[in-house]
């Protein structure tokens, strides 16, 4: 029940009123998901690209620091080709004690020139089973004695001359060293990098190793984890990230909390087999997002731990906001809009009422000013054009009525000018005739049957027989004028004496032969007058012998107001009783005359 109540209720609302409430609900439901959408759809692409940004972070990190143990592993191998290094290892001799003061400043020296930055390093050794020798000033604490025995030496043997580097360890688990051992500190945590120098010398081009004449040294570089933490450190974007860096096999490098490297190993191996990406792995029940690029120096994976909700309140509370406020402005914008949209269609609505009340009064004059062209305008302009025509016929009635009332006076007038000019002429003729001027009578009674012809009807079409006898007297009078200048002939098949032509369709034509054609012939001009009924119907022609018309005339021609008038009236009467595919032709050669093609149908 009170649904009914409701809907003539909505019913009865203005259209104004309606268009507001309709345009509302059509722009505040859409918006509503659009907006929605939107916050998801941003929070997921600024989500991915922070994942993007961190994984940048990582990668450029890692490049970085690649480029610089890049630089050490070249300078160690530098080492392999340096004569004094292969000098001082092949007559080394460890019971001279002399001659090991002299090798360690020599082979020191040499340690300074292929290393001269040091601030990154924790240490630098050479290390035989009987010495251990360092850069000039640097202290050497590593013990030679059971090197041989560490997972130092046994990651430079396997490497064969190449790099080896080995995960964090322990000093004291490395080497054996209790606590009352000298520095450093059993518990310092260091990472190394190790290669076993096999020396050479060039001798008169031929290769000379040191291996198989004496011990090669093994060179020991080593690192304290805070120079991967410090790097990564400063260039972590969030509080709540963490970083690691571990090898393949888990083997734990450097982190920034302990408990951040323990990923468990199906999460390894995926990094492994990835080397470079962005993964979401599962860590104590909780979705952890990690961004990771493996070292193309070391082999180890650098990484960042982030859980999506840290990552996403750098930035969710701000696209919150941002998605409220702009869908509050848009919704107002949209009302506002409506407002003066629902004004806009119903203002020339109302316009158009008022403007239909004042016609209904009487008042046709009114207009209501067109200011679109939508459907509204459209029938604004057609109620304008009804107004228009409704005043135009209320004119148009009254100017026939005094048109008819014209009319009658001028058909009394009509009918009586013939009579007048028809005993006119005849007393004219009879003056001739008694004064003995023939020739004045006979173009008199010419001129006569002329007039006749034109007056008896008030239709613009007539028998051809009586249009070329018109045209005959037209030939009589003209010939007093040009006596010997043309002759007419006249060619014209007898089926054509049944059709009606226009009204002197002939005379113009004929009269631009003798006016223009003729207009520098002295004589022998001639008017040749055909007509022929052909398949798609009737063609008469008008040909003369006269001097042409030039070509940029011809073109022009229907165009021409002061000499070809009679050309063009002929030419649209034709069109306008038969049709556009009817008419005249007019086809001139200068010096060769005229032809006049007149097309008529059948």
């Amino acid at each position: 029940m009170r649904s009914r109540r409701m809907m003539p209720r909505f019913q009865d609302l203005s259209y104004r009123t309606k268009l507001l409430l309709s345009y509302a609900l059509i722009v505040t439901i859409p918006l509503t998901i659009l907006s929605y959408k939107y916050f998801v759809s941003s929070s997921g692409f600024i989500s991915d690209f922070a994942k993007q940004n961190l994984y940048s972070i990582v990668k450029q990190n890692n490049e970085i620091m690649d480029a610089e143990l890049a630089r050490i592993e070249d300078s160690s191998l530098a080492l392999i080709a340096e004569q004094v290094l292969y000098e001082q290892y092949l007559t080394a001799d460890p019971k001279d004690e002399y001659q090991m003061i002299t090798m360690e400043k020599r082979v020191s020296r040499a340690l300074n020139t292929y290393f001269p930055d040091l601030k990154h390093m924790y240490s630098i050794h050479l290390i035989t089973s009987y010495s251990d020798i360092g850069p000039t000033g640097a202290t050497t604490f590593i013990p030679y004695e059971g090197f041989n025995q560490t997972a130092l030496y046994q990651a430079a043997v396997q490497a064969d001359g190449g790099m080896a580097w080995v995960p964090t360890f322990s000093f004291g688990d490395m080497f054996n060293r209790d606590a009352g051992s000298p520095t450093p500190s059993e518990n310092v945590q260091l990472l190394a990098g190790v290669r076993l120098l096999k020396l050479f010398q060039i001798n008169n081009g031929e290769v000379i190793e040191l291996q198989g004449k004496a011990e090669a040294p093994v060179l020991v570089i080593t690192y304290q984890p805070d120079y991967y933490r410090s790097r990564f450190a400063s260039v972590l974007p969030s509080t709540g990230a963490s970083f690691f860096i571990m090898s393949r096999d888990g083997q734990r490098v450097a982190d920034s909390r302990e408990e951040d490297s323990t990923l468990d190993e199906a999460s390894l191996k995926r990094m492994a087999e990835m080397k470079s990406g962005t993964l979401t792995i599962t860590r104590n029940g909780k979705p952890l997002i990690v961004c990771f690029d493996t070292s193309d120096v070391t082999g180890w994976i650098s990484g960042v731990t982030i859980s999506p909700e840290t990552l996403g309140s750098a930035f969710l509370p701000e696209v919150k906001s941002y998605t409220f406020y702009l869908t509050l402005i848009l919704l107002l914008v949209s009302l506002l809009l409506a407002f003066f949209l629902a004004n806009s269609i119903t203002k020339p609505i109302q316009q158009l009422l008022q403007a239909i009340k004042k016609t209904g009064e009487g008042e046709f004059d009114t207009r209501i000013p067109v200011k679109s062209y939508n459907e509204m305008g459209l029938l604004i302009h057609k109620y304008n054009q009804m107004n228009v025509k409704i005043n135009n016929l209320i004119e148009e009635n009254y100017k026939v009525k005094l048109r008819e009332k014209e009319t009658q006076i001028m058909s009394l007038n009509i009918q009586l000018n013939p009579h007048f000019l028809y005993n006119t002429l005849n007393i004219m003729n009879w003056t001739a005739l008694e004064n003995e001027q023939n020739d004045l009578s006979a173009m008199i009674v010419s001129l006569s049957s002329m007039l006749q012809y034109t007056s008896s009807s008030n239709q613009d079409i007539g028998d051809l027989e009586d249009d070329l006898n018109w045209l005959k007297h037209y030939f009589s009078i003209t010939e007093q004028r040009f006596e010997g200048k043309f002759t007419v002939t006249y060619d014209i098949s007898p089926e054509l004496y049944s059709f009606k032509v226009p009204k002197l369709f002939l005379q113009p034509f004929v009269e631009n032969a003798i006016v223009h054609g003729f207009a520098r012939l002295h004589s022998g001009g001639r008017i040749a007058i055909r007509g022929r009924l052909t398949g798609d119907g009737r063609v008469f022609m008008v040909e003369d012998n006269g001097i042409g018309i030039p070509r940029h005339k011809l073109a022009g021609l229907a165009g021409e107001e002061s000499t070809s008038i009679g050309i063009r009236n002929v030419d649209q009467r034709i069109k306008l009783i038969y049709g556009e595919a009817y008419g005249v032709t007019v086809n001139s050669e200068e010096g060769k005359g005229t032809t006049v093609i007149i097309k008529l149908p059948i």
